[in-house]
């Protein structure tokens, strides 16, 4: 760089012009890629060599001194800002991290700064300009010292972005290493002008200008018409784009920054739009209210009357923050389950069903075997009564009358108590435990029984699957009738409690037990093999432990295996 610099008229005006155009034209081209890192930082590059080329056309026609200095100042502004720009492209591409480097940045934001500041207010000191002459259209400049602080800055600041294009082709593989190659190589072509304009003598335009055309072309062409720059941003809205989830941005203003396709489905009716108050559809939907307002990602499940049906929708808000911590709004997942919904109310009434038809079953199998016999007995003594009677022994058939009589009595109080249960059962709109706690309220009116229930807190309901429930309460009534019969019991008490795996269940009474052998062993003893039956249906393990004048102890093990799947 001379000390002294003349501004001399532009033969070729209308190709200067045209030149500047064209990188007016790469500049609004490469807005449509703004939202990809570093992309604005090349829109400015491009605009300070248009007005670059510009100022040196426009201060080789103008005629008076202040017009042309003006222009001047910005042949000196714009190199320094070009390299400036291309440093802050080559910084938000790599992505270089570590305090240094942001020491490194900022330092160059500052001495950016102080020239920029110096180059267009020095016009007393002389830091940056000397001399100043006129001679009819030729306009000579001499250059103070800042000015060769300018360029010594430029020259070192070009380093540096090599510097960092080399570290980042080390450091990356694949599309990010060809990147790093691009960025290396694009600054040949201003070098190369650079280097020729001092050497080769051009007619139509000057070496420079034709190295920064070809070097905005390339980077523009390479970069971003075949996409060579970054794939993830065109990955990225794509996937939101297509995604069947609905995702709405909101800023940390409360208004909506973006929404996708299916966001707008979902929102439909509702005043949803790009740059409006989320408050607004907020009002309209108040099951978004306040979600995601929190430092912690939020999910809740919201219903909404649509056109056709009533839909079910997962709500996921997930924070936005930058690497320092400071919040920048939120982002809200919407997730249509409403076939899910619809899928798990069929699985749960078709288990209900099942449950239902298999209880049908094991009653109908109870009560032939049980209940059913005692049918054929009452047959059998009623003959034997008859039988008596026409052998005028009017005694003897008087005592086995009374006899069938109380066996009668004693079955319609079974029948009593199995309607009482399967009603109870049926009617229990607040779950099966319900159900017992009510069962064991009617047990102890009915036949002073002080019956007690204990739920521990451990245990959680629907842990179990609705037939296992309807399995184990069968088996505690079972439990209560033989305490009814047999203990002469006065309390028994009844416990639920988790752990880890397992449900415990415990009915305990104080009456007078039991040989347990011999009563398993006794001909037409049904309790014992029904509550068996059941408990191996549903994987249950079943302990009795009973001694004479000591009481019973009825234990059961349920597995909660296929209650964490339901719950799940």
């Amino acid at each position: 760089m001379s000390s002294v610099i003349t501004f001399m008229p532009v033969d070729n005006l209308i190709l200067y012009l045209g030149i500047t155009a064209v990188f007016e034209a790469l500049a609004v081209y490469l807005l449509q890629f703004r939202k990809t890192p570093g992309a604005m930082m090349l829109v400015y590059c491009q605009l300070c060599k248009g007005i670059w080329i510009a100022a040196k056309v426009f201060c080789g026609i103008s005629s008076d001194l202040p017009t042309k200095l003006f222009w001047a100042r910005l042949t000196e502004w714009m190199p320094l800002l070009l390299i400036y720009f291309w440093f802050e492209f080559i910084w938000e591409s790599s992505r270089p991290q570590g305090k240094t480097a942001a020491i490194m940045r900022y330092t160059v934001r500052g001495i950016v700064a102080g020239l920029v500041l110096i180059i267009g207010f020095d016009r007393w000191l002389g830091w940056y300009y000397g001399p100043i002459t006129l001679n009819g259209q030729l306009l000579t400049v001499a250059f103070g010292p800042a000015a060769w602080v300018t360029l010594v800055f430029c020259y070192a600041l070009n380093l540096i972005c090599l510097g960092l294009s080399v570290r980042w082709i080390y450091a990356t593989q694949g599309l990010r290493r060809q990147q790093a190659v691009v960025l290396a190589v694009t600054p040949l072509f201003n070098f190369i002008g650079s280097i020729l304009s001092y050497t080769v003598n051009l007619q139509m335009v000057s070496p420079q200008i034709v190295g920064q055309l070809l070097s905005a072309c390339y980077v523009t062409w390479v970069f971003y018409r075949w996409r060579v720059y970054s794939i993830l941003p065109l990955a990225q809205d794509t996937v939101t784009h297509d995604m069947i989830d609905g995702l709405v941005v909101v800023d940390e203003k409360g208004y909506i920054v973006d929404l996708n396709p299916a966001a707008q489905a979902i929102l439909a009716g509702l005043p949803a739009a790009i740059g409006e108050p989320f408050q607004n559809v907020t009002t309209a939907w108040p099951a978004l209210a306040c979600i995601g307002d929190g430092d912690e990602p939020e999910t809740r499940e919201a219903s909404r009357q649509g056109d056709a049906q009533h839909c079910f929708y997962q709500l996921r808000a997930l924070p936005l923050k930058t690497p320092q911590g400071n919040p920048l709004g939120k982002t809200i997942l919407l997730k249509d389950i409403t076939r899910q919904k619809q899928d798990e109310k069929r699985m749960l009434e078709a288990e209900k069903a099942l449950s239902i038809l298999t209880e049908r079953e094991r009653l109908g199998r109870e009560l032939h075997d049980g209940q059913g016999q005692l049918w054929s007995y009452f047959h059998v003594q009623l003959e034997a009564a008859r039988s008596l009677l026409e052998k005028n022994d009017s005694a003897q058939a008087g005592v086995l009358l009374n006899k069938l009589a109380g066996n009668i009595q004693n079955m319609h109080v079974d029948i009593r108590e199995s309607i009482t249960g399967l009603q109870l059962a049926a009617s229990g709109e607040q779950g099966i435990w319900q159900s017992l706690a009510e069962y064991l309220q009617w047990f102890r009116q009915n036949y002073e029984i002080a019956a007690t229930l204990t739920v521990d807190q451990s245990f959680i309901p629907g842990l179990l699957s609705p037939t296992t429930e309807v399995q184990l309460l069968r088996i505690i009534q079972e439990a209560l009738t033989n305490i009814r019969k047999h203990a002469k019991a006065r309390q028994v008490n009844v416990t639920i409690m988790a752990s880890g795996d397992w449900v415990d269940i415990e009915v305990a009474d104080d009456g007078n037990g039991f040989d347990l052998p011999a009563a398993a062993a006794k001909k037409g003893s049904f309790g014992l093999k029904i509550m068996q039956e059941r408990a191996a249906e549903i994987g249950a393990q079943l302990c009795i432990k009973s001694t004479p004048n000591a009481g019973t102890k009825l234990t059961l093990q349920i597995p909660v295996t296929d209650g964490k799947e339901a719950l799940s």
